[in-house]
């Protein structure tokens, strides 16, 4: 990417897709989004954003099926990471072979499998730190942070990645350009292991309820230690200091539900492998001990009825 895109796609129009997605479209971009249930009520209704960042309503262009989108200059993909989402299906109609996507998603190996349906495109990971969630198809709630970590699969990519950090910071959208995407990945699992877990196997609690409790304030701690000893395998040291900047970090948010309570709350297919099954395979491939982490994935496939 040597200039501005000109087309914007954006793949998945829940909380984190609709609210940078309509950024994006606010500040100009020509963007269009996917969406296989709301797109009717999106063409007909204004999205309503209510963010710390400020306030707007805002028109956007949405699709049921990518057949009918323009081939993309830029392709942001914000769905779950889901076993039954068949990317190549939903990508190849508005992929070109100078597209840029980025895959603003939660997990590990996300930009991995992708690059392994689109070789020759450019593929950029980007992590939202934010407490966002979709009230209805045109209702967006923004209740706290916001930043964006984006960062290249490949080393040679990262000059994408700062361009494309500096087109999201004009629009409004805190951006920040990192060189290590695995590093960035493991960072965000420290956080998205323990909250997101707990608050589903806890039977269904906010964040605050759970660094309010000493309790399960140490348990996931436990899960952060184990993440980081499979980070350490890997080669990536990051400072058990980060464990207690997290905790920190929550007491001071607004009381949040996660991506993953808010699935289960609603029936529907939560980001179990991604978030969690993922990092313990890894674990498992490297022989690390992690006996609070393959309880927890237990637990969360029984309240997910997949086991």
């Amino acid at each position: 990417m040597n200039s501005m895109p000109g087309k914007i796609a954006v793949i998945g129009a829940g909380a984190i897709g609709s609210f940078y997605g309509a950024k994006l479209a606010k500040a100009g971009y020509d963007v269009e989004f996917l969406t296989r249930s709301g797109a009717r009520k999106l063409k007909n209704n204004a999205v309503n954003i209510k963010s710390i960042w400020g306030n707007f309503k805002i028109k956007l262009n949405a699709f049921s099926d990518t057949k009918f989108m323009s081939k993309a200059d830029l392709i942001i993909i914000s769905t779950k990471v889901l076993p039954s989402i068949d990317y190549k299906k939903i990508l190849t109609p508005i992929v070109k072979k100078d597209s840029i996507i980025l895959c603003i998603q939660n997990g590990m190996n996300v930009e991995e499998k992708l690059s392994r349906i689109f070789p020759k495109n450019t593929i950029l990971g980007g992590l939202a730190f934010t407490c966002i969630n979709r009230i209805s198809p045109v209702k967006i709630l923004h209740l706290d942070y916001g930043l964006i970590k984006i960062a290249p699969l490949l080393k040679e990519n990262f000059k994408t990645a700062s361009l494309l950090t500096e087109i999201f910071n004009k629009t409004g959208i805190q951006t920040e350009a990192v060189k290590n995407l695995r590093k960035m990945r493991w960072q965000k699992l420290l956080w998205n292991i323990p909250f997101n877990s707990l608050s589903v196997v806890c039977g269904g609690i906010t964040t605050d309820k759970i660094v309010d409790s000493k309790t399960l304030t140490a348990l996931a701690s436990d899960l952060m230690k184990e993440t980081l000893e499979i980070a350490k395998a890997e080669g990536i040291i990051i400072p058990g200091k980060i464990i207690q900047t997290m905790i920190t970090t929550t007491q001071k948010m607004n009381p949040y539900k996660t991506s993953m309570l808010l699935d289960y709350e609603n029936k529907r297919e939560m980001e179990i492998e991604t978030i969690v099954g993922e990092p313990l395979r890894i674990a498992k491939k490297l022989k690390v001990k992690t006996p609070v982490l393959d309880t927890i994935y237990k637990m969360l496939l029984f309240r997910g009825n997949a086991g």
